[in-house]
């Protein structure tokens, strides 16, 4: 049974009193001490505009979660309420010191995907929607769940028990531009691995804008009936972005919203996959080099799928690979084990089971330069396929693990990230993406909780080391934005830092 915070400790005190005088001492002491551990981690913020409020808290054997409700500012600069869940392994608590943070974006981690984590001994978060019950419902990636992913990261950042320099940000799809987009805006962030990522949104709404009619999107029975089955089950998207962002696809609206648009901001190492089967994040947007010519006998007349017909804004038109330094990229075209199933169109609708369980493939990735890009050679897609067109077990693992405890790099934080960053502090941000309505979109939590952010984050930073302090001041120093005055310090930084927790009634600094 799922108890908010208040009926959980009124519930348990109860049973409490009735145990002690039935004489059961024992038993009493083992329940207490299952439950204290995480009723006490994570508790209300109160005071102050953002303050996150604890909602649910639940324990499944040494795995303990709590869901958390969350304010934060929407697109068009109004207050607006979602949730985030966090997961923790018992053990990782006993263990003493502060914990990594893994946090999943834009889709939802359930607690059989976070126990894998939790169980390494992070500390996973979550976005969290409603299930009919009442709770929150889900955002579109380019609108409020950008803002509710950026208010989460900044908790996460709040919370006492977390390593604020050790934060994996991953997702896939939409969660993996997500988490791309976040490793952009957020410092420090230590890894990044996001699958099958929408890098070029300009291109991806126009494969399926392009493709409604051969789809059949929109008729009765569409998905069953559609000869691109998967592509018509979430054609709808287009319709969803143009309500915020308009439909003019050669606009500069989508190439800002794109990963291709912000690459300088994303400094930490990262470990990303596509296929070339992919028939909803097409390769052409990742790699010129690596498309396969579709069957067209097996897709309807009319279908499209070429990158440079179909990119209409003039900004967007590079392929990924291509925007990336050469001697920064690593790239690993992976062959096809024999052990892979191809997916059928029964299996993509949910009429047959796939049950194969081919081995795992530890995604290959270089410890020496900063991309590491792994391109499943799958053939061309099959006008059924998915992201994938076949059983793909090839988790980021090895990457995720060797950075857990990994020390903050100084290449981490450069001109363009600082410069970011005191952008966020100064609330003016630049290149933002031109709303429907005209209006650039609000990408800006509370101000105090973002230039709370902001500071504690280049404090961390610059307290690693005496070299990562002085690469910050050489950076600031050759910044046009100053909003600390000519030069910079730490004992200035640190001094800011404590002026903003103390007007948000935060006490802890650290």
């Amino acid at each position: 049974m799922d108890l908010s915070r208040k009926e959980h400790q009124a519930v348990a005190k109860a049973f409490t009193t009735i145990l002690l005088s039935l004489g059961f001492l024992f038993c009493t002491v083992i329940s207490f001490a299952e439950t204290s551990w995480i009723d006490s981690l994570v508790v209300d913020e109160i005071g102050f505009d953002g303050a996150v409020t604890v909602a649910k808290i639940e324990l499944d054997e040494d795995i303990g979660s709590v869901t958390v409700t969350i304010p934060y500012i929407d697109v068009y600069g109004k207050p607006k309420m979602g949730q985030g869940r966090i997961f923790i392994h018992k053990q990782a608590i006993e263990k003493g010191g502060k914990l990594p943070a893994f946090s999943q974006s834009h889709y939802e981690q359930n607690a059989k995907g976070a126990k894998k984590w939790c169980e390494k001994g992070w500390a996973v978060f979550t976005p969290h929607y409603g299930k009919g019950d009442g709770e929150y419902g889900a955002d579109m990636p380019v609108g409020d769940s950008y803002n509710l992913a950026r208010a989460i990261i900044q908790w996460i950042h709040r919370l006492p028990f977390i390593d604020r320099t050790r934060l994996h940000v991953t997702g896939g799809s939409a969660g993996g531009y997500m988490a791309m987009a976040m490793a952009a805006d957020a410092f420090p962030v230590t890894s990044l691995a996001p699958d099958a990522p929408v890098v070029n949104w300009a291109y991806t709404l126009n494969h399926f804008e392009v493709n409604k009619t051969v789809s059949g999107f929109g008729k009765p029975d569409a998905v069953k009936e559609s000869p691109l089955p998967v592509m018509c089950m979430v054609t709808g998207l287009t319709d969803s972005c143009y309500k915020i962002f308009g439909n003019d696809l050669a606009g500069d609206a989508w190439y800002h919203l794109s990963p291709i648009s912000y690459l300088d901001r994303i400094t930490c190492p990262v470990s990303m996959i596509c296929a070339t089967g992919d028939m909803l994040v097409p390769i052409g947007q990742f790699s010129a080099k690596h498309v396969y010519s579709i069957d067209r006998t097996l897709f309807p007349e009319g279908y499209v799928y070429d990158f440079a017909e179909l990119t209409l804004n003039e900004a967007s038109r590079k392929p990924f690979v291509d925007l990336l330094p050469e001697n920064d990229l690593f790239v690993h075209v992976q062959e096809r084990p024999a052990d892979l199933h191809e997916l059928t169109r029964a299996n993509v609708l949910g009429e047959e089971k796939e049950t194969s369980k081919p081995e795992v493939i530890d995604r290959p990735w270089s410890r020496d330069k900063q991309w590491s890009l792994v391109i499943l050679d799958e053939g061309p897609p099959l006008p059924h396929s998915t992201h994938f067109r076949y059983t793909w077990r090839i988790p980021p693992d090895s990457f995720v693990d060797a950075h857990q405890e990994k020390i903050l790099g100084m290449a981490l934080l450069t001109q363009a990230k600082l410069d970011w960053l005191l952008r966020r502090y100064m609330g003016k941000l630049e290149n933002t993406a031109v709303l429907a309505d005209g209006q650039p979109a609000h990408r800006l939590n509370y101000t105090d909780l973002e230039q709370l952010d902001v500071v504690t984050g280049l404090l961390d930073y610059a307290q690693i080391s005496e070299a990562h302090a002085a690469r910050l001041f050489e950076l600031y120093a050759k910044s046009e934005l100053k909003p600390w005055g000519v030069s910079l310090t730490i004992q200035s930084l640190e001094m800011k830092r404590d002026e903003l927790r103390a007007g948000l009634g935060l006490l802890d600094a650290r």
